[in-house]
């Protein structure tokens, strides 16, 4: 039986393949952010002249969720969680959480060594790296994420946008999200 809190965070939390199903839409700074085909660690570079950063925030074992379980071709399993957020001039713009199934893991062990290295830098340089559609979501208060990205925020927003995809190395997925903090959308 699942908890309550997990049934009401899945009530709040819709991705979704198209930013037109979003009533009212993001946007259009948000959008531009959302749709973004490239890096955004090259975007970000571009906005902040160069003075762009990485911090890494937590990275840790966890369960994964059902939905993402199955998203990722993982049933049953555990993950290996990391957080960061990319940063121009020092301010937060992107939070990003990645959920790498174990057994992924365990086949690439160079994914828990990152560091302060960008790992869409890193995927953008394996031979074969296949990428997942893009979804979308407007993330509320009461959903684990959007806490999760304002951790540190005195100013809560009453909704934040974010991205996923998941990405198949050799076939193993991991599966990246990122929010768009307010300082992005200015």
């Amino acid at each position: 039986m699942q908890s309550a809190a997990i049934q009401d965070e899945r009530k709040l939390l819709h991705w979704s393949a198209s930013l037109a199903d979003f009533i009212p839409p993001p946007t259009p700074q948000a959008a531009g952010w959302l749709a973004e085909p490239g890096l955004l660690t090259e975007r970000l570079r571009a906005c902040c002249g160069g003075r762009q950063g990485l911090t890494v925030i937590s990275e840790r074992e966890a369960p994964l969720p059902t939905a993402e379980s199955a998203l990722l071709h993982a049933p049953g399993s555990a993950s290996f969680v990391r957080e960061i957020e990319l940063t121009c001039d020092g301010s937060p713009w992107v939070f990003a959480q990645t959920l790498i199934p174990l057994a992924t893991l365990a086949r690439h062990g160079w994914l828990s060594t990152l560091g302060d290295a960008a790992l869409g830098e890193r995927l953008a340089a394996v031979p074969g790296i296949k990428r997942g559609p893009l979804e979308f979501a407007r993330l509320t208060p009461g959903v684990a994420l959007f806490h999760r990205a304002l951790r540190q925020s005195a100013d809560s927003p009453s909704e934040l946008w974010a991205r996923r995809s998941w990405f198949a190395i050799d076939g193993n997925r991991l599966l990246v999200q990122e929010v768009f903090l307010p300082e992005a959308l200015r």
